[in-house]
């Protein structure tokens, strides 16, 4: 059918309409892309057609500017002059390079215009803008549909809102194909930025996937080489992983300006449907928030809306009124614990899951196994100084009797959060559905929805960090609360933790306190606390072992004593052999220019910090300076550390004084850094980093003081001499790789190392080496080494939870043969058999460091390494193998001497630790005495208003908190334009108070134990005496105020109950607490979008990985198969 006959009666933005004409242009490129591709056809193609609006000539002239081939280069006359000039080769090679950017940039401008001319004389009229139309029906069916609104409801809302937000009347009525609002919003907009924060906004969650569908379809994009060419402004590469985890670089698909003007495009076609009234507009809101974040859309917001910031907080405070509407009907009142205890196990419900019917997984003990666990089933509280594999799935064994867990309930304590879903995990596989296994650890929601005490009580075995078990302890909350005697068996892993105030500490002496049914107690560890260097005689270590004991409340140490099973267990878990080997670093070009480098630098920044310690204001502290002054750079590893402190300082003050010195600090780090690199890796691992590093921080300004290394002079000398050239410990560390998978093909091996960049540097140069190619069954090039890092997302090397787990699987899998780490495999994640544990540098800092990295070497023969540069390294592993043998030593001790000797020395040093306890509840008798009876109010420092008496402030732990229910009645409460940072479910910052009278800042509101509580900054504060001479006192810390003013009691749990439900006795402060509520649940959403991000980032990452293996095997893409790069024009 004819463009003229086609029905148009489905159309809901028709030719005559007054908003089509600029939004037709939004596809000019795509219009353009069909012309230019009309030309094959005929050498004018579709061009002719708009002869008539173009002066004579005119057209012809820039469709050949457009079109016409570019010639090279070397026609250009600066060529000419280069090629007869006197430069050396390098420099006329760069000169080259910049000739011809500089020539194909030329064209492509020129292009650019010529295309710019020619759309505008066509599309900015109402008979060109005709013809285009045809074009792009007969061309383009579903894009001219998409222009017309084909098809959309007759209901449909959004076009309505586009329209009245994207044009301004009085324009339409002027010149409906002129220049409109919406020509220059999405002419100044940079699409790729939105789209980035626009998928980050979970009230636009389906728009965006509807963007994202529609930027990357096919139909829509522009096909022509040429255009593509005009939109296109250089390469762009990015860096990807392929499907085994390596990182590859490759060119990425540039975000065009085409794609930005698609956006707007899609913008019509937003289906809000599903949404209420109210929230219909999200989608507009969510694009004003995206684009405040750069400058380029900043200017598109001048454009769209002048007043956006003032919207944006208009929008939030409208969320806010309308979620505290509907919870205005929700009851507000939490039950309490009441008086009720449980003094005995509670019954679990019939329907917990339990499922006799089921086989729980069989576990066979070995002889030395059955002789650690029989302890424990004989019912003694115990600390069973086990193997790691016992440690890993004894705990199985010792739980897992069908009689007993049918009736009992077992909690064991992990201090590590992945440790959760590890043993969850084993659990479950061993239980094979007969018994119901949970685990908590941070934020997770309750399977029943009322709160976590069901889900634990309804639970066979329970895993659980020790806070939560904590908090759930201490909760006034009924539906939170459990009680020791809920539990039968408490098992602590890693219990060599129960040392200091450490939450095995805390948590044990609730379970010492509790005056009711105790459960039974079994600590788990591979190694005892003891420190050679710290504990000068073997009494001293007994001591230790005894008081660890002592406040575990375990006074048996299960250990394997019979010759039967000491010759099993060394026939299969054998110790590996350690090690130690010192290698000097050898003569180094590179590191003795680095040593010269930092000696002489150093003066220049004395005399700058001199300078800034002489200033009448904003003076550097005349303490740190004469510290820094005399510290010497060749004891780089204590210099770094007095660099970064020198930093800080540095960044307290307030003056444009303190720039050069800043520069230099950044300067002096690098070559701090690279002097750690070079002594434990090829000297080009150093240099690359160094000329990286040192060309990023020379872009930053003009001044040319701060390093030369990049000069004629200096940069060539160096890169030739440091080619090749590698470090003793490097050398030693191949042979040592060679030779073991030479004698054992079959071998895994782990390399530990201090830091997180270390462990990537050493995985890179080990794979760019191919030293372990040769013993693997393939001829094509593959990894073999990989790194896993902790998941904590910090420093310059991050490694997502998903990465590392693949990397772990493909290490157990034997797909890679090395891994190097940091400490996070030492415990916390499952790493099967390996052989071989070399530790780079990097030595053990404890006798229990030194066992679990030891630990993770359970193979028949393996061996531990310890390849070392510095003596420092190597007097901290001679101290912890030290500290091993005499914990060794010790368990022979305590053996020989029986379990009545231990009995008797864990009573005594239970009586050691309960004066210690006494000796500090009379201290705080005495500062009762002191300042208890000292009555002050506390006031607002502005207007005097007073908020609560000093009777009602009490310690949670370390914080300083409000118990009376009176006190919000004084305050107001508002919530924080910036979330706070989520500390713990134990204490979560929410918040702000303000004094109810003058609205002056006074403090925060908190959630602990699941209770709101104020706490007042002591500085926005002052305390008037009462019953006393003492005025009126400010301090500056709270600690200042229980030494000098008044007594500050411990909380307890009924002043944790009054405050429970203290924000309901009035309407007002209902309604403080529905923004409490707001702000706990936006709290908590954060932590959980920060999840959902990991996971897209998971999708992304994948999504990429798949399109590298596509290109590679050649599939074209289609649909959705472009990627964002972290450009666009």
């Amino acid at each position: 059918m004819s463009y003229e006959d086609h029905d148009k009666s489905n159309q809901h933005l028709k030719f005559e309409d007054d908003h089509f004409p600029a939004y037709f242009r939004l596809l000019k490129w795509k219009f353009l892309d069909i012309c230019i591709a009309s030309m094959e056809k005929g050498a004018f193609g579709y061009f002719k057609l708009f002869q008539s609006l173009f002066p004579e000539k005119k057209l012809a002239e820039a469709v050949e500017k457009m079109t016409e081939e570019m010639p090279s280069f070397t026609t250009d006359p600066d060529f000419k002059k280069l090629r007869a000039s006197k430069v050396d080769e390098k420099a006329q090679r760069q000169a080259e390079t910049y000739l011809k950017m500089r020539h194909e940039h030329k064209y492509k401008v020129q292009r650019r215009r010529y295309a710019e001319y020619f759309l505008k004389n066509v599309l900015f009229n109402e008979e060109g803008l005709r013809i285009a139309d045809r074009l792009m029906y007969e061309n383009c069916k579903q894009v001219y549909g998409t222009s017309h609104w084909r098809d959309l409801p007759t209901n449909w809302v959004t076009h309505e809102t586009f329209k009245e937000k994207f044009y301004e009347e009085k324009e339409l009525k002027n010149d409906r194909f002129g220049m409109q609002k919406l020509d220059r919003i999405a002419g100044s907009a940079r699409g790729m930025i939105i789209m980035k924060h626009f998928g980050n906004n979970p009230h636009c969650t389906k728009e965006y996937e509807t963007l994202a569908q529609e930027v990357n379809d096919n139909e829509n994009m522009v096909h022509t080489d040429l255009v593509k060419e005009m939109l296109d402004e250089g390469p762009v590469f990015e860096i990807v992983k392929d499907k085994n985890g390596e990182e590859q670089r490759q060119r990425a698909v540039k975000w065009s300006i085409h794609k930005t003007l698609i956006l707007f495009l899609t913008i019509p076609g937003f289906d809000m449907t599903h949404r209420k009234p109210e929230d219909r507009d999200e989608w507009y809101y969510g694009l004003l928030d995206a684009m405040r974040h750069d400058a380029a859309n900043r200017s598109a917001l001048h454009f769209l809306n002048s007043k956006y910031s003032e919207e944006l907080e208009e929008r939030d405070k409208e969320r806010d009124r309308l979620r505290l509407q509907v919870l205005k009907g929700q009851q507000v009142n939490e039950e309490a614990v009441g008086e009720q205890i449980f003094q005995t196990i509670r019954p679990q419900p019939k329907d917990n899951g339990f499922n006799p019917s089921l086989e729980a997984g069989e576990l066979v003990l070995r002889t030395y196994q059955e002789e650690l666990v029989q302890t424990a089933l004989e019912g003694k509280k115990l600390c069973n100084h086990c193997s790691d594999w016992l440690r890993k799935n004894g705990s199985g064994h010792l739980c897992g009797d069908e009689a007993y867990l049918e009736k009992r309930s077992v909690v064991l304590v992990v201090p590590k959060i992945p440790l959760v879903t590890q043993q969850k995990e084993r659990f479950l596989k061993y239980c094979n559905g007969k018994y119901v296994v949970n685990g908590f650890h941070g934020s997770e929601k309750s399977d029943s929805g009322e709160g976590r005490r069901d889900d634990v009580l309804a639970s066979h075995i329970v895993v659980m960090t020790p806070q939560i078990l904590i908090n759930m302890l201490q909760s006034v909350r009924r539906n939170e609360r459990l009680y020791v005697s809920d539990f039968s068996m408490m098992i602590f892993d890693e219990v060599h933790y129960t040392t200091g105030n450490h939450a095995y500490v805390n948590l044990n002496r609730i379970v010492q306190e509790w005056e009711y049914d105790k459960p039974q107690i079994i600590g788990l560890t591979a190694s005892l606390n003891v420190n050679a260097s710290q504990q000068t005689d073997i009494n001293s270590m007994l001591n230790g072992i005894y008081s660890m004991l002592a406040l575990l409340n375990a006074p048996h140490l299960s250990t394997i004593t019979h010759q039967s099973s000491i010759d099993e267990l060394n026939k299969y878990v054998s110790k590996p052999d350690d090690t130690i080997e010192v290698v000097q670093p050898g003569e180094n070009v590179l590191r003795s220019h680095i040593d010269n480098y930092l000696n002489t630098k150093h003066y220049k920044l004395v005399a700058e910090l001199e300078k800034l310690s002489k200033s009448r204001h904003n003076c550097f502290p005349a303490g740190s300076f004469r510290s820094f002054k005399n510290a010497k750079p060749k004891e780089f590893m204590l210099y770094e550390s007095l660099v970064q402190s020198l930093i800080q300082d540095l960044n307290k003050l307030n003056t444009p004084d303190k720039m050069v010195a800043q520069k230099w600090t950044k300067y002096i780090r690098v070559y701090i850094e690279a002097r750690g690199i070079v002594d434990v890796m090829p000297a080009m691992v150093a240099f690359n980093f160094m000329e990286e590093s040192i060309r990023q921080l020379n872009s930053e300004h003009t001044l040319d003081q701060f390093s030369d290394f990049l000069t004629d002079k200096v940069y060539d000398p160096l890169k030739q001499r440091s080619e090749g050239v590698e470090p003793e410990i490097v050398k030693k560390l191949k042979t040592t790789l060679v030779n073991q998978f030479k004698e054992q093909p079959d071998s895994r091996v782990i390399i530990f190392v201090t830091q997180r960049n270390t462990a990537q540097r050493v995985s890179e140069f080990l794979n760019e080496s191919g030293i372990l190619e040769q013993f693997l069954n393939t001829t094509t090039r593959q990894k073999t080494v990989g790194y896993v890092l902790g998941t904590n997302n910090t420093g310059s090397v991050q490694q997502s939870p998903q990465e590392q787990q693949r990397v772990l699987e493909q290490f157990n899998s034997g797909k890679l043969k090395v891994i190097v780490a940091t400490s996070v495999v030492e415990e916390g994640l499952d790493v099967t058999s390996c052989n071989l544990i070399i530790k780079y540098n990097c030595s053990s800092a404890s006798a229990i460091q030194l066992v679990q990295r030891r630990g993770r070497a359970r193979a028949k023969n393996s061996r531990s390494v310890l390849l070392a540069v510095h003596s420092r390294v190597q007097n901290d592993e001679s101290n912890a193998m030290l500290s091993e043998k005499f914990m060794r030593q010790c368990v022979k001790i305590i053996e020989q001497n029986g379990n009545k000797m231990l009995e008797k020395e864990v009573h005594k040093a239970t009586v050691d630790i309960q004066r210690q306890r006494a000796a500090e509840a009379a201290e705080l008798k005495q500062q009762m005495e002191r300042n208890g009876r000292n009555i002050f109010t506390v006031n607002c420092a502005q207007c005097q208003w007073t908020f609560c008496k000093s009777t009602d402030i009490k310690k949670v732990s370390s914080n300083y908190m409000a118990f009376h229910p009176m006190v919000w009645d004084n305050v107001s409460v508002e919530s924080q334009k910036k979330a706070p940072s989520y500390r713990n479910e134990d204490t979560q910052p929410l918040s702000i108070l303000k004094c109810h009278k003058c609205q002056h800042l006074v403090g925060k509101a908190y959630k602990m134990r699941g209770v709101y509580l104020p706490q007042f900054a002591v500085k926005n504060v002052n305390f008037v005496a009462q019953n006393n001479d003492n005025g009126t006192a400010t301090k500056a810390h709270w600690s200042g105020v229980q030494d000098e003013l008044f007594f500050i009691g411990e909380a307890t749990q009924h002043d944790f109950e009054i405050m429970l439900n203290a924000l309901g006795n009035t309407e007002a402060n209902m309604d403080k607490k529905r923004i409490l509520d707001l702000d706990s649940k936006q709290l908590m959403k954060l932590v959980e979008s920060k999840r959902f991000l990991a996971m897209k980032e998971k999708k992304e990452q994948e999504a990429r990985m798949k399109r590298a293996e596509d290109e590679e095997n050649g599939v074209v893409p289609t649909n959705g198969s472009t990627e964002f790069s972290e450009d666009e024009d």
